[in-house]
């Protein structure tokens, strides 16, 4: 219906424009929405793909090509032959896209002139595409205007039979359209469609038209849009304009550089003392909006040994995830000649395994440091965590020195990589503000909450969570409390995530939402951890 209060403020129909669900037939011309019935959808990862329109460039055996339609930021490409000139472009996909040095850039047209139609591919009726140098030749000859086409950033690509695959598991739904309706909703966002909605209006309204309004109202204002949301706002939403897509204006042959970071960084380098990092113990950020709310989730309010820290990388672990497993070790007991085993929980250390040393083994026992038990995390010998074998662990708890909790058993490692600019390990991390020092007085207390973890089950998940949370929480200052999951302010709660009485200049919530994005943060790690640590698929189950 034209009067459906959910097409408030989209593109008006009139009686030429149509579109419908094409179902599993894919070609040059076509539409792909991002589905939203699938068991795992894309709010931990490739948010972009979210409620996505995507117009099928080009489709053969061998490989399917399309950009993303409604995803416009405000970054805007310089042009070298057209003095003044800039592009407002679009993220087109993660192929080549916006954190490529050199992206590949398709530009979107409908000009009928000899000269454009020469130098473009036909999509579809009225829809043609061309390389951003055309499109740069054709303003400066004159034939076109710069408003005459749609730049996108960036493609999204499909091997052989996979999009197939993906339409079986309800990832994408197939639309055939009518070029008006993408011409006139490419119109709108053109005409200043804020970056931070993530192009929600156009997949709504392509739903609607497809007749999955029901669905579309179904999944709306959820984790997911949230996701999304924050993504634009990281993406696509330039510094000058408050988001963290960094600079507005972009060289199109030195896209994604960032010289402004690279040269904090270089002179932080330079005036660091090289304090040993080696054994010292870092927690995640404080910050409201996580740096790891979009990816690395298992980093959110994590505490992590660092292990080594040389010229080549930083590895550390988490200590505060523990996971479904744990390691039975055999003891025998010395004084009666007895042999027993000890489960010990199985902490997730990160996403690198190491074959030469599938567990990790640590303690922090004054005890076990004078019976020489294992060897010191870097120079911390007198109050430090220490690192032992599984045979030096059988052999302190069967003489009976420690009882098996004293040990933490972790599995998996993280690597920061040092390459001498953007990548600088673990001290970059710690200069961008994505991790704090936690302060050696506070060890001892974090060691005595690291030990009663316990093997993670559907049942004590939640406290759990809480758990690791705690542990994090008295690892450094006195954090800000959270709030309720409902969104954490005496704000009026959304319904379905969005609401009326939103501040769209409030950072503190996601745009166009009542909910705290420090709320979102720990939903996202919630999230995670039931996907990737319980095994639950569907998170929104």
């Amino acid at each position: 219906s034209r009067t459906d209060p959910d097409l408030a403020g989209m593109t008006p129909l009139d009686p030429s424009q149509w579109a419908y669900d094409s179902g599993d037939v894919i070609e040059q011309g076509a539409v792909i929405l991002g589905g939203v019935e699938q068991q795992f959808g894309f709010g931990l990862r490739q948010q972009y793909f979210h409620k996505a329109a995507i117009l099928v460039l080009d489709h053969s055996d061998k490989f399917t090509k399309g950009i993303i339609l409604n995803r416009p930021s405000d970054l805007t490409l310089e042009d070298d032959i057209n003095p003044g000139v800039k592009w407002r472009i679009s993220f087109g996909g993660d192929v080549e896209g916006l954190h490529s040095r050199h992206p590949d850039i398709v530009c979107l047209h409908s000009l009928k002139n000899e000269k454009a139609v020469k130098a473009s591919i036909s999509v579809m009726k009225d829809i043609m595409w061309t390389t951003f140098d055309n499109a740069k030749k054709l303003v400066k000859s004159g034939v076109a205007q710069v408003s005459d086409f749609w730049v996108f950033v960036g493609y999204a690509g499909w091997a052989p039979g996979q999009l197939k695959g993906e339409l079986k598991r309800n990832s994408w739904y197939m639309v055939a359209a009518d070029s008006g309706t993408l011409l006139k909703e490419l119109g709108r966002q053109s005409e200043g469609s804020d970056p931070r909605d993530g192009g929600l209006d156009t997949w709504t309204l392509l739903m609607n038209m497809i007749g999955r309004s029901e669905t579309a109202k179904e999944f709306s204002g959820g984790f997911d849009d949230l996701m999304l949301k924050e993504w634009a706002f990281t993406n696509l939403l330039s510094t000058e304009a408050g988001g963290g897509a960094g600079r507005q204006q972009r060289d199109p042959d030195e896209f994604s550089t960032n010289p402004e970071l690279v040269e904090q960084l270089l002179s932080l380098l330079e005036s660091r003392t090289e304090p040993p990092m080696e054994g010292a113990l870092v927690r995640a950020s404080l910050a409201d909006r996580s740096p790891f709310l979009l990816e690395e989730q298992w980093l959110h309010k994590s505490v992590v040994l660092i292990l080594k820290d040389d010229k080549a990388a930083t590895v550390g672990v988490i200590l505060n995830r523990p996971s479904t497993q744990g390691l039975d070790i055999k003891v025998d007991n010395a004084g009666t000649g007895s042999t027993k085993v000890e489960r010990i929980p199985l902490v997730y250390g990160g996403p690198l395994t190491v074959e030469q040393q599938p567990v990790l083994w640590l303690h922090c026992s004054s005890i076990l440091r004078e019976a020489n038990i294992g060897n010191p995390v870097g120079s911390r010998q007198l109050d430090g965590i220490w690192m032992c074998s599984a045979q030096e662990v059988m052999k302190a708890v069967g003489k009976g020195l420690v009882p098996a909790e004293e040990f933490l058993a972790v599995s998996g490692m993280l690597v920061w990589a040092k390459d001498g600019g953007e990548n600088q390990g673990i001290e970059g991390d710690l200069e961008l503000g994505k991790f704090e020092m936690v302060p050696g007085s506070a060890r001892m207390d974090l060691w005595s909450r690291l030990k009663k973890q316990q093997i993670l089950t559907p049942l004590n998940f939640e406290a759990s969570l809480q758990s690791s949370e705690e542990i994090w929480s008295a690892s450094g200052k006195e954090v800000p409390k959270s709030g309720s999951k409902e969104g954490n302010s005496d704000r009026p709660l959304p319904i379905g995530g969005l609401g009326d009485n939103f501040d769209e200049e409030d950072e503190s919530y996601v745009f166009k939402s009542d909910y705290k994005v420090s709320q979102l943060s720990d939903d996202a790690l919630r999230k995670w951890c039931m996907v990737f640590l319980l095994g639950i698929p569907d998170y929104n189950s």
